[in-house]
């Protein structure tokens, strides 16, 4: 089972487009089954599917803990291989709960395997807070691999290295977790910010082959196509996001 969460403390930086884009790409081009979960109380995931959740509908937090099934909390996209479990402001209380629970912080670990998602998906992409919480904890734990979407900012930089730090004390204790890369997000290598540049070359001289080769640049269909409630292939799959967001999943999946 493939479970991948996208993660960085640091907000604004692509976690949400990233997610939606990857498991897009996964179900679009591999003929996979997906499942994106949203974990981030904003629901900008969600929103981004066209999902806009009352307080008192059941979502992600509700599945957590174990007052609605799987398939009664699931949203499909269209007619497609894509499954959206989604969130809502109601998560904020929710995630209290969450992290006072006997199971903590394997709550998601434990109700995937406990239901049919492991059998009915062959990967699950996870969106995670902009914070270093217990919903972020509980989404590093249930993965395999975590990507950290980056951008060439000096204070990007700063955060990556306290996430860094968070998410190697995590999989210290759980030797299933690794890092699968950090990539650059809304980068362009032909700018003339040289300040940009150096501080991707300087990342990728410290993580190695940690950090992907492929980029994605800033593109205004990306934004649109969220505004439309669709991911970047279903509204043009000839854009540059398109076109970086698939070459930047078959890197993903290559690994």
């Amino acid at each position: 089972m493939n479970i991948i969460a996208i993660a960085n403390n640091k907000g604004g930086v692509g976690k949400t487009t990233s997610t939606q884009n990857i498991g897009a790409a996964i179900g679009t081009f591999t003929n996979s089954r997906v499942l994106l979960i949203d974990l981030d109380p904003q629901a900008s995931l969600s929103k981004s599917f066209g999902i806009y959740l009352a307080p008192e509908e059941v979502q992600v937090g509700s599945y957590l803990l174990g007052k609605t099934n799987l398939a009664n909390t699931v949203h499909s996209y269209k007619d497609s291989r894509i499954d959206i479990l989604p969130a809502s402001i109601s998560l904020i209380k929710n995630e209290k709960e969450l992290e006072k629970s006997s199971t903590y912080p394997f709550n998601l670990q434990k109700v995937l395997k406990a239901n049919i998602a492991e059998k009915k998906y062959d990967f699950i992409v996870i969106d995670c807070p902009p914070a270093l919480g217990a919903l972020t904890t509980i989404a590093l734990t249930a993965c395999n691999r975590y990507y950290v979407p980056l951008q060439a900012e000096y204070f990007s930089y700063e955060g990556l290295r306290d996430f860094m730090h968070y998410a190697n004390e995590i999989s210290n204790r759980n030797p299933h977790i690794r890092l699968g890369g950090v990539f650059a997000n809304r980068f362009n290598p032909y700018s003339k910010k040289n300040f940009s540049k150096n501080l991707v070359l300087s990342i990728q001289k410290q993580l190695g082959d940690k950090f992907l080769q492929n980029y994605i640049r800033d593109n205004i269909a990306i934004s649109e196509a969220q505004a439309q409630g669709k991911h970047i292939f279903d509204y043009d799959v000839k854009s540059r996001g398109a076109q970086d967001y698939y070459n930047l999943t078959k890197e993903i999946i290559g690994r």
